[in-house]
């Protein structure tokens, strides 16, 4: 692919240096990571200038936002007028995906330790920067983490929140909701792709480096989340920082967004191949990954990715096939005994699946008339509150009942009737 690459400030045909990169830093406040912001400008959607607005807010600036043009957009130059504060540069890419242009602008983002993306009709939120550099100064077991995504606001074409019910609002509560439930990562990523677009995603140029994917992967994003999230790296932050404006969401998935999704997969899974050999931990997340995915909500059919692997597996060598076996068999999982094996020797069964659907369904019943019951005696409450009759009868009600109190007290004492 070829690149061009020119400053909408300075006008020069080479990537920034680090030196250029220390000047504009020292004046930005937490100042000690650099950071790029990418925007691509195709394809062409609407809110491209308000998108670009929001880096001019931010409490913690980039130190460079990348304009990648692939000749689509005449007006690049002029975008630079949004954010006047900011150093722009526009990077002019051969048509493609979003993944082979970061391949082609690779070297020229190479002195930036933190990449972020940002894409029309998304915005920031002004603490967004900020907030991702925190996280991603945080380490788990020793490594730092490679990547962070936030929660995000469901807005419409105008910026203004989606009401709950709005089927892209609720589509995005659902996807959100297991983690907030307490849900552990891997689990939850199988259960749906929840961390939304590009725009959400903010890492260490050196993770983009060392985890590539190929340039015609279809979910480039999705990829890169559950790569990171697999092997541990991934940060989450729960403040709704992304204001996304996110497409229609369809009834069912069509054929075609689930073959990209199954390819998204396997490129995953090509991706991991020398991990999951060597590191337990990725090995666990994978599986648990994989085993909430029969119910995933993002369009992933787990059905046929476990077709794919049985072909795979079909083409391997009975070599090949007995040294997993045997790798397998002497693996840390395989040494621990499941917990309801127990209950199974007892003569108990732990996957009464039946009785506890029944279970779970009477006490979801009983919560249901117990929430009813209590919004019915509200409604009386609130309605009572403003009713001057009520408050009436309660003044009759009272002065009654305190005259029928004197009249027991005339009764005990005969003299006070005299």
């Amino acid at each position: 692919m070829q690149v061009e690459f020119y400053s909408a400030i300075r006008y020069e045909w080479k990537p920034m240096s680090e030196a250029e990169i220390n000047s504009v830093s020292a004046e930005i406040p937490y100042a000690e990571s650099s950071v790029a912001v990418v925007v691509p400008l195709f394809p062409k959607l609407p809110g491209i200038r308000e998108s670009l607005a929001s880096l001019g807010t931010q409490t913690r600036p980039p130190n460079l936002v990348v304009l990648l043009d692939d000749g689509t957009s005449p007006e690049a130059e002029l975008l630079q007028s949004v954010i006047p504060d900011l150093n722009v540069e526009i990077v002019q890419v051969e048509p493609g995906s979003l993944a082979s242009a970061l391949g082609a602008v690779s070297e020229y983002l190479a002195n930036f330790e933190f990449l972020a993306f940002l894409q029309a009709g998304d915005a920031y939120a002004p603490e967004r920067i900020e907030k991702c550099l925190d996280a991603l100064q945080q380490s788990r077991e020793g490594r730092p983490l490679a990547m962070a995504v936030t929660a995000m606001v469901a807005v419409d074409s105008r910026g203004q929140p989606l009401p709950p019910d709005e089927p892209r609002a609720a589509h995005l509560e659902r996807l959100w909701a297991p983690g907030r439930a307490g849900a552990e990562l891997a689990d939850w990523l199988g259960i749906g792709y929840f961390a939304g677009p590009a725009s959400n995603l903010f890492l260490r140029r050196d993770f983009l480096a060392a985890n590539p994917l190929p340039v015609d992967v279809a979910n480039l994003s999705q990829g890169l989340v559950v790569l990171a999230g697999l092997q541990g790296l991934l940060a989450i932050v729960r403040q709704p920082l992304l204001r996304h404006y996110p497409p229609s969401v369809d009834s069912e998935p069509t054929a075609r967004a689930m073959a990209d999704v199954l390819q998204t997969q396997m490129e995953v899974l090509g991706a991991l191949s020398g991990k999951l050999g060597v590191s337990p931990e990725t090995r666990r997340n994978f599986a648990s990954y994989h085993r909430s995915a029969w119910n995933n909500l993002s369009g992933l059919r787990e059905d046929l990715f476990q077709q794919a692997l049985l072909r795979l597996a079909s083409l391997a060598s009975p070599e090949d096939i007995r040294a997993v076996t045997a790798e397998v068999v002497r693996s840390r999982e395989a040494s621990i005994v499941p917990a309801h094996w127990a209950a199974l020797y007892e003569g108990r069964d732990p996957l009464d699946l039946a009785g506890y659907a029944s279970a779970l369904r009477r006490t979801r019943e009983k919560l249901g008339d117990a929430r009813s019951e209590n919004e019915r005696l509200k409604k009386i409450a609130d309605a009572a509150q403003g009713s001057g009759w009520v408050r009436f009868g309660a003044w009759l009600g009272e002065r009654s009942a305190r005259r029928m109190m004197e009249l027991e007290e005339e009764e005990k004492d005969p003299r006070a009737a005299e």
